[in-house]
């Protein structure tokens, strides 16, 4: 039985795209008859402290699903660049440190990237194990941080494009999540291997069909038609636009817009939807995983922003909306607006254009017939293209094939020495199941 090690800074309970598309695909490929486990940091994410029922100084084991996970310490970022900066290289140093004691030898290791600087200790314990190494990227960094304008000095990204292109280099197969993030890094870095792996959605778990009593008490009146948003609420997300859209249609008393989650930019919207009286904006905290299909299943719109441009960037959510049988109303542009527009899905106007975006809202708001047409649309191409089971099956075949070259290379080709045999097995008294974690 093949086994892998999912090397990632963000994994369950913290909620995000990465953190639910690596569970998913882990969970997939134990039914694909692997061994997975996964060596992450202490949960944190977005609120920059270590969650309630975590040691602050100790990693501990614990099994989430199927998987095995291995969580160890790190210095969580609360605000500014510098402050997360040092949060990333606190992962990497904890996961050099702990990863051989704590966790099993792989046959491949899966790296997902970003943080960037997490290829570094990707890199470590693939030469201490003597393992390949696949390396994931679901975002371009440092290209994506130029876009937003976060690092502006030359020299600093010129440095963090070299570091990039020497983990893909060192990569036996690099991965990324849009045609965009997969053309750039095969254009600056021909000699590696590359593959699309989408984002994608758990189709079992999203339709009309997981209403429920709770997620309508939620969302409140429903006779109104729902805008829905729920995810992190950042810079990129650039949710503002929400609230300018909900000023122009107030006259509109079916219409509601809900955004649902955390973020660095929660308490300004919070402000401005009091300051400026939108009675039609419901802003409510992060919800579980397991309530959003409830929750998109009670909505009419999924209402997804993209604010900058950034090269390969596709909103995950789009495709939990696809799956829910629900139409999207994109405000961006790239990718992710081609996306769903291939998948005739739902209406994209581009960001900024608040006209545009209130002449959308009044159509879909207006024309339950458009909403349907668009909302079945969706649901097939989540089911033709973005299935989870669909894609963890394409990634199945494509770590076997690194594996099988990594041993053809050992055996073959250029023998591997000097590297650790198996590490040691876990300390019992690092030990823990996912009950006792909720039982704290």
């Amino acid at each position: 039985m093949p086994r892998i090690l999912l090397l990632t800074q963000y994994f369950p309970p913290e909620i995000g795209a990465a953190q639910t598309r690596l569970f998913e695909l882990g969970q997939e490929l134990t039914g694909l008859g692997w061994e997975v486990e996964v060596l992450t940091a202490l949960p944190n994410y977005p609120a920059g402290r270590v969650f309630e029922g975590y040691d602050l100084k100790n990693p501990v084991k614990e099994t989430i699903g199927r998987l095995s996970v291995v969580r160890v310490p790190l210095r969580p970022a609360q605000k500014g660049f510098v402050d997360r900066l040092r949060c990333y290289f606190s992962f990497v140093k904890s996961a050099i440190r702990w990863g051989p004691q704590l966790c099993v030898k792989p046959d491949v290791m899966f790296v997902e990237s970003p943080p960037l600087f997490i290829g570094h200790a990707g890199i470590r314990l693939s030469r201490q194990w003597g393992v390949p190494m696949v390396f994931n990227v679901s975002d371009l960094w440092p290209e994506s941080a130029k876009f937003m304008g976060v690092v502006k000095n030359r020299l600093i990204l010129a440095s963090a494009e070299t570091l990039e292109l020497s983990y893909y280099r060192r990569a036996a197969l690099v991965t990324g999540t849009s045609n965009e993030i997969i053309e750039s890094i095969r254009r600056r870095c021909p000699s590696t291997p590359v593959e699309v792996i989408t984002n994608g959605v758990d189709i079992s778990r999203f339709g009309p069909q997981f209403v429920d009593d709770h997620a309508r008490s939620l969302l409140g009146d429903q006779d109104r038609v729902t805008f829905i948003y729920a995810g992190v609420m950042g810079m990129a997300q650039g949710l503002d636009l929400v609230l300018d859209v909900a000023m122009t249609v107030r006259d509109l008393t079916q219409v509601q817009f809900v955004l649902i989650g955390d973020g660095a930019e929660r308490e300004s919207l919070q402000r401005r939807i009091e300051v400026e009286k939108l009675h039609n904006v419901r802003l409510l905290r992060a919800q579980p995983k397991e309530r959003i299909p409830a929750l998109l299943a009670v909505s009419q719109v999924g209402f997804h922003i993209l604010k900058f441009s950034i090269p390969g960037a596709v909103p995950s959510k789009i495709y939990e909306a696809m799956a829910s049988n629900i139409p999207i109303l994109f405000a961006g542009g790239g990718e992710g607006a081609r996306r769903v527009l291939d998948a005739r899905a739902g209406l994209v106007v581009p960001y900024g254009d608040i006209r545009g975006l209130e002449e959308a809202v009044r159509r879909l708001a207006s024309n339950p017939s458009l909403r349907r047409e668009l909302g079945v649309a969706g649901r097939c191409a989540a089911e033709k293209l973005y299935s989870r089971k669909e894609i963890a099956r394409k990634l199945h075949q494509l770590l076997l094939g690194v594996i099988s070259r990594g041993r053809f290379t050992r055996s073959g080709c250029a023998p591997v020495s000097g590297f650790e045999s198996d590490s040691a097995p876990h300390p019992n008294h690092l030990s823990r199941s996912t009950q006792d974690r909720e039982e704290t």
